[in-house]
């Protein structure tokens, strides 16, 4: 990778200071909310919260396409749903209410289609034992121009090619780890206590399935994060350029594969297919059914993820429809069916087998009774990915899924962070720390 830092001195820094100062982080606190009377009435505190820490930051709303992370903390008993919570924050990051006072018609951007990039993290730290506190609940958000997601995350994709990650690198977000062995489970049972083996080896069947679930998923996200920095180089090599007649044969090749970047990102067999978005109200019946039948499908062509004992993170990968689609939609109609259908869990090892000759530990009950004023079967986290269109695709678009690893972050959030650390360590850059939130 020398070549890379073949460049003047401090290019690299100048760069990735650049970044961050087009970078917005900010904090709002208090509970999260969702479309209602309680959102109406949290809906100018959020905003002036927002516009307050913008204009000490002396920051405009975004005026092009945004990459937006969105990390939610609720503190209270039966919080929203997930996609719930961020349809509400999306639409106040939008325009302003009258109510705010603050002579500006925009918050964070002036239209949510702005959004092409879509993270969206939830964490329920509820307890029956605290008392409820309003401020304990917070929203974080990262919004960034999508010209440095992709410059993030084509240079980490290059730093990994030049590096590819091992063992040991596991910060790198294209790390994919080793999958388990085989357990040879045709042993004849050792004498003893039937009861304690029988549990012995029902524990040993859930850690097993555990320890293949963590694997797969990383490495599916691995593989298909490896495709979409594939893409995005593609798109890029693609770009109109001068004419000429040597030119002109370049940039077909370049053409061809950047359909065929695209194409294998899209069909990747790690992903669900599932049915063209719905173009009109009629069609979203349609829309759902279809959507129940592809992902009982998917499940049941995948044993593995029959049941799931690992908390997981849905992406999906969307060209959207000739006229458009919010991105936060998506997941409010597609992520119930997600739910209903692979039954995710936010604390799956609360659920691994017991022996059946013990009482529960007082631990263990407590927290599967927090559990039922929770949440439970939800996703961590999930993400949508909006993909240019091309006269090529369908009327309706294009909509794959793929379940990936609770990996605490946004794929474009780890590759900004594993470029930020691959700069600090070379030498020369030794030593200049981060900014923190």
């Amino acid at each position: 990778m020398k070549h890379l830092w073949n460049v003047p001195d401090d290019f690299w820094v100048i760069q990735q200071r650049a970044r961050w100062a087009r970078t917005l982080r900010l904090f709002v606190d208090g509970e999260p909310e969702r479309k209602g009377a309680r959102g109406k009435r949290s809906a100018v505190t959020f905003q002036r919260q927002v516009l307050d820490r913008m204009a000490a930051l002396r920051r405009r709303p975004f005026t092009g396409p945004v990459a937006l992370d969105l990390a939610f903390h609720t503190a209270r008993r039966n919080p929203p749903a997930i996609y719930q919570l961020a349809k509400h924050v999306l639409d106040l990051l939008g325009a302003t209410d009258p109510a705010t006072q603050r002579g500006r018609r925009s918050v964070l951007y002036r239209d949510d289609r702005q959004v092409k990039f879509l993270y969206v993290g939830l964490r329920q730290t509820w307890s029956p034992d605290a008392a409820h506190d309003a401020s304990a609940g917070w929203t974080g958000i990262v919004a960034r121009p999508v010209r440095d997601v992709t410059a993030d995350l084509r240079l980490a994709h290059l730093l990994c090619s030049n590096d590819w990650p091992t063992q040991e690198d596991d910060a790198s977000p294209f790390w994919s780890p080793d999958l388990p062995d085989d357990v040879d489970r045709d042993r004849e049972r050792p004498s003893g206590d039937p009861a304690l083996w029988s549990w012995a080896e029902q524990f040993s069947v859930y850690f097993d399935r555990m320890r293949r679930q963590t694997s797969v998923l990383a490495r599916t996200d691995a593989v298909l994060l490896t495709g979409l920095c594939s893409y995005l180089d593609n798109l890029a090599d693609s770009s109109p350029r001068r004419p000429g007649q040597w030119r002109e044969a370049f940039e077909a090749v370049l053409h061809d594969s950047y359909r065929m970047s695209r194409h294998l990102l899209l069909s990747n067999p790690l992903t669900a297919p599932l049915p063209g978005l719905p173009r009109s109200a009629g069609d979203a019946s349609t829309f759902v059914h279809g959507l129940r039948e592809q992902l009982e499908d998917f499940r049941h062509r995948r044993p593995l993820f029959t049941s799931l004992v690992v908390p997981v993170t849905v992406t999906f990968l969307v060209i959207p429809p000739e006229q458009g689609k919010d991105l936060d939609n998506i997941a409010r109609v597609a992520l119930p069916i997600v739910h209903d259908v692979f039954r995710p869990h936010i604390e799956p090892h609360l659920l691994s087998p017991q022996p059946c000759d013990e009482d529960a530990e007082p631990w263990r009950v407590e927290a599967l009774r927090r559990l039922r004023s929770l949440n439970a079967n939800s996703v961590a986290a999930y993400q949508v990915i909006e993909l240019p269109r091309t006269p090529q695709d369908p009327p309706e678009g294009v909509l794959r899924l793929a379940l990936g690893a609770d990996s605490h972050g946004s794929w474009w959030d780890r590759a900004a962070a594993y470029v930020d650390k691959r700069i600090i360590d070379t030498d020369g850059f030794a030593g200049r720390g981060l900014p923190g939130w």
